[in-house]
C-alpha cells in the first residue's frame, strides 16, 4: 500500500485513485456558474443537517464536509468552481453553521454517521465525499462504515498528524497557518468559531483528538485522493503521504503554494486538480434520473 509521490500530485500506484492524482488537469476555460446554491435542511435520525446544494441530478454529486468548529460556508467557493460540471452540496453538520446544536457536542463516528445519513436522505448515488481538516476524518469513518456509499472520497489538509496529537501541538500549527491565510479567509474561520462556541469547541477537540484516522482509512475500499497546500502547516507532507499509504487506494496531490484552506484560499486550482480524480469516480445510475 505504498502511493508514491511528488510536488504537483505525481503518484505510482496504477489504481484508480492514484491513477487519477497522477494526471496533471488542465485548468478549466470559461465555465457556467450556478445561478444560486439552495438551501434544505434534511432529517437523519435525532439531528438536523442544514444544506446549500445545486439539487441538479443530470450532473455527478459531490458532497463537502468542514472542518472542526467550520460550516459549509468557508466551503462555498470551491462549491462554486465544482458546479459548473457537479452537483454539489455542502453540509452544515449537527452544531455547527446554521444547523441545530445538539445536547452534547458529537464524536467523529457519530458525525461520520451523520453525514453518512444526509447522503441517503438526499438520494444521492455514489457521490464523492470531499471533507476538509477534521472534516476529512469525519469522511473516512462514513466511507469506511458505509461500503459502497461513494463512489470516491477526497481528503483536504487532513487532521490529526500523531505527532501534533495534544491540544497544545493542534494550537501551535493553527497558530502558524492563521498567519499564512488572507484576512478573508481568517474572518469567515473566526465568525464561525464564534458561533459554535469555545466550551463545544475545545469538546470537539477532544473527540477529534482521540479519532485514528490513519488507521480508520484502511477500511476505505473507495478510491481516494489525499490533498494538501504546500504551505499547510496542520497537514504535514510526510503526514499526507503517510495517510494515502494506509488506505487501499489513494493518491497524493500537493497544490503549490496553498495554505491549509486551500479550498477557500485557490478554490479554482483545488478544483482543477482535483478534477482528473473526480472524473475517475463513476457514481451509480440515480434512481431519480432518467436512463
Amino acid at each position: 500500500m505504498s502511493a508514491g509521490a511528488a510536488p504537483g500530485g505525481s503518484a505510482e500506484s496504477p489504481g484508480p485513485g492514484r491513477a487519477a492524482a497522477g494526471r496533471r488537469a488542465a485548468r478549466p476555460g470559461r465555465v457556467r456558474r450556478h445561478p444560486a446554491l439552495q438551501r434544505r435542511r434534511v432529517v437523519v435520525g435525532p439531528h438536523a443537517v442544514d444544506v446549500r446544494g445545486t439539487f441538479d441530478p443530470a450532473l455527478p454529486p459531490v458532497v463537502l464536509v468542514h472542518g472542526i468548529g467550520m460550516s459549509g460556508a468557508y466551503l462555498l467557493r470551491l462549491a462554486d468552481e465544482l458546479a459548473a460540471t457537479r452537483d454539489v452540496y455542502a453540509l452544515d453538520l449537527p452544531g455547527y453553521g446554521t444547523a441545530p446544536k445538539p445536547r452534547r457536542p458529537l464524536s467523529v463516528p457519530e458525525l461520520g454517521e451523520t453525514a453518512a445519513g444526509a447522503i441517503a436522505a438526499l438520494r444521492l448515488s455514489g457521490p464523492v465525499a470531499v471533507g476538509h481538516s477534521m472534516g476529512c476524518q469525519i469522511v473516512v469513518d462514513a466511507v469506511k462504515d458505509h461500503p459502497g456509499l461513494c463512489s470516491g472520497y477526497v481528503l483536504i489538509g487532513p487532521t490529526v498528524d500523531p505527532r501534533a496529537r495534544s491540544l497544545p501541538g493542534q494550537a501551535w500549527r493553527l497558530l502558524r497557518d492563521t498567519l499564512r491565510e488572507p484576512l478573508p479567509t481568517n474572518a469567515v474561520i473566526l465568525r464561525d468559531y464564534l458561533r459554535m462556541g469555545p466550551l463545544r469547541y475545545l469538546r470537539t477537540t477532544r473527540h477529534m483528538l482521540a479519532d485514528r484516522v490513519e488507521e480508520d482509512i484502511r477500511g476505505c475500499a473507495a478510491p481516494g485522493l489525499v490533498v494538501r497546500g504546500e504551505r499547510d502547516p496542520i497537514a504535514p507532507r510526510d503526514w499526507a503521504l503517510r495517510l494515502a499509504r494506509e488506505a487501499p487506494d489513494a493518491g497524493f496531490l500537493e497544490l503549490p503554494g496553498a495554505p491549509h484552506n486551500a479550498q477557500h484560499t485557490d478554490p479554482k486550482e483545488l478544483a482543477a486538480a482535483c478534477a482528473p480524480f473526480l472524473d475517475a469516480c463513476r457514481p451509480a445510475h440515480r434512481p431519480d434520473v432518467p436512463a
